[in-house]
């Protein structure tokens, strides 16, 4: 087990690709409304109506088989995103989870530094997903193989990823959770692999989720960007330790009324230092969310706010198919 994960921490870190850009950055952008609810990262977070094995393919293991979720993003600048996943299980293979993930950018008039008229830009992204997980007692590990296409005007990227993820339920019970997950490690497969100014994004993720006895209240805290940081997301002037710290942190609360109606907050300090007036910050960076079950439909809805460019808007449906046809 020692031999394993030295040659899989080698191996992840020896196939990063260094340099200026990042890679299939929409990777990063959640589409669900709960999560994007929860301020855009968790990892511990699983239940019957949400399919998260997307951000962490362990949390697979608790979604009920048949289920289906799908949700709408409509992001920044006129960007759309949507998703749909499914989790069921078959004898020879066991419970597993698949979907796809799509952005569109819309069009964009393109013009030269002299101000010469060049076309029309446009752009998509989408990402396929496979996703499985085992049990070992209290932990559970799963992993997720992605294949991601781009394709920004005439410019064509593909990649081969894989996540790995684990969750820990340390009291025998599934009110506390603590989780690992490392994401969107891979390799490139278009006419940029060779550029040395890509950087996959690559991504470690620690988490837990908690829910004390006896309040209806759940909090999860989220640490993103543990491997490679965010230097360029906090001003030279803020970039102390303590800012540092904090740009790598999401808070989410759930607000648990009853079974049916499920009140969300989020807050994430990095979005609310890269996209509010300086003078004026408001509510940036904060994010709500409210989720309705409704017969055996699950709806949330969720806003995220970002100040300067706006707000985004998100809404996911989930349904068990099985009840459904019942």
């Amino acid at each position: 087990m020692k031999n394993f994960f030295l040659n899989f921490y080698l191996f992840i870190f020896s196939n990063i690709i260094y340099g200026q850009n990042n890679s299939f950055e929409f990777l990063k952008i959640p589409v669900d409304a709960k999560l994007n609810a929860l301020g855009g990262y968790n990892i511990t977070l699983s239940s019957e109506n949400n399919n998260f094995f997307y951000n962490n393919p362990a949390t697979i293991k608790n979604g009920k088989n048949k289920t289906i979720s799908a949700s709408f993003l409509n992001y920044l600048a006129n960007i759309k995103g949507t998703n749909i996943y499914y989790i069921d299980s078959v004898e020879f293979i066991g419970k597993f989870g698949i979907g796809i993930k799509h952005f569109n950018y819309g069009k964009t008039d393109s013009y030269d530094m002299l101000g010469n008229y060049l076309g029309i830009i446009e752009g998509n992204e989408f990402e396929l997903i496979l996703s499985k997980s085992k049990q070992m007692g209290q932990f559970i590990y799963g992993a997720n193989i992605k294949y991601i296409y781009s394709k920004i005007t005439n410019h064509i990227n593909n990649a081969i990823f894989f996540d790995l993820g684990g969750i820990l339920y340390p009291t025998y019970n599934k009110e506390f959770s603590i989780g690992i997950s490392l994401r969107n490690f891979g390799f490139l497969f278009s006419e940029f692999k060779n550029q040395k100014n890509n950087i996959l994004p690559f991504d470690v993720q620690l988490g837990t989720t908690i829910k004390p006895e006896y309040m209806p209240l759940r909090f999860s805290i989220t640490i993103f960007n543990i491997y490679n940081g965010n230097k360029k997301n906090i001003s030279n002037k803020e970039n102390s330790f303590s800012n540092k710290l904090l740009s790598k942190i999401n808070l989410g609360t759930e607000i648990l009324i009853s079974k049916n109606i499920n009140l969300q907050l989020g807050y994430n300090y990095l979005k609310r230092k890269e996209l509010s007036y300086e003078t004026r910050k408001g509510g940036s960076g904060f994010s709500y969310g409210i989720l309705l079950k409704i017969k055996r439909i699950c709806i949330n809805y969720a806003r995220s706010l970002y100040n300067i460019p706006g707000e985004s808007n998100s809404i996911s449906l989930s349904l068990n198919v099985k009840n459904i046809i019942k």
